[in-house]
Parts: C-alpha cells; structure tokens; sequence
C-alpha cells in the first residue's frame, strides 16, 4: 500500500507528458525555449533568455527581449502555435510529433511549426497543399482536444 504513492509519484511527469496537449519539456518548456514574438516579428526566431520567462496555461515560454515578453503577455492567444506546438503536417493524422524549432510558417496568422531532420522536411511536404493540409489539422485537432476533455 505504501507504495502506491511513490509510484505514482515516480510516473506522475509521464502521465502528464504522454497525450498533452501541448509539446512542452519535462520542465515544462514550450518551443524549445525559442521566442514566440520573434517569429512573427523577425525574418528568423531568436532563441529566448531565462531572464523574460512567463509562465502560462501550464507551460514556460522564453522571450529574447522584455519587449518581446510584453507583447506576449499582452495577448497570448495571437503568438501560440497551432495544435499546441506539435508539427503541424503530423497533425494531418492526429499524431503528436516533435518539432524543429527553426521550421516554421506562418499561416493565416497563426504560428505552425513541423519536424525537420537532414531526411525528412514535413514543411516542405505542407507548403505543398497549405490550404487544404491546415483545415484537415484544423478538422483533426478540434476532434483531438474534444476527445480530451
């Protein structure tokens, strides 16, 4: 009986980790530590500072610069990513995939951000068909967080 607890204790972090709906670190950490705001306001994103972190909905997000984090906090919903940071051609089948950081593409005004090795570039494969691809991974994460709550 006693160690139910420390069971639970011990696989707490997995449970939380597995079937989230966000792509966040075992520290909570979302987008790899990289600047939100940098995306949408510079040609590259910028990775962010410990210094400018702001908790948020149950995720760390890292700014570069102070301005950077206000603008953030100001309105949150206009920065985040779409399908809470995971790759958005895996989306296309309900899977939740990791990310590259530095592959992104802004969208209809929305942040996606999609897996990228030396071998496979989802978002090459998106950029393909991004009208379609999005209202798919649209139609795919409703039902996802429908399913969730």
């Amino acid at each position: 009986m006693r160690k139910l607890p420390i069971l639970l204790f011990l696989l707490l972090p997995l449970m939380i980790l597995f079937g989230q709906e966000k792509n966040i670190d075992e520290n909570l950490l979302a987008v790899e530590g990289y600047d939100l705001v940098s995306y949408f306001t510079l040609d590259h994103p910028q990775q962010g500072r410990e210094a400018f972190a702001v908790s948020w909905k149950g995720a760390r997000y890292l700014f570069a610069n102070q301005e950077n984090k206000a603008m953030f906090q100001k309105n949150p919903d206009q920065y985040l990513p779409a399908y809470g940071g995971w790759c958005a051609y895996a989306m296309l089948r309900g899977k939740e995939v990791d990310i590259n950081p530095k592959a992104y593409h802004i969208q209809q005004g929305q942040l996606h951000l999609f897996y990228k090795t030396n071998w496979v570039d989802t978002q090459a494969k998106w950029l393909k068909d991004e009208v379609a691809y999005k209202a798919k991974a649209d139609q795919v994460w409703a039902k996802k967080l429908a399913q969730d709550n």
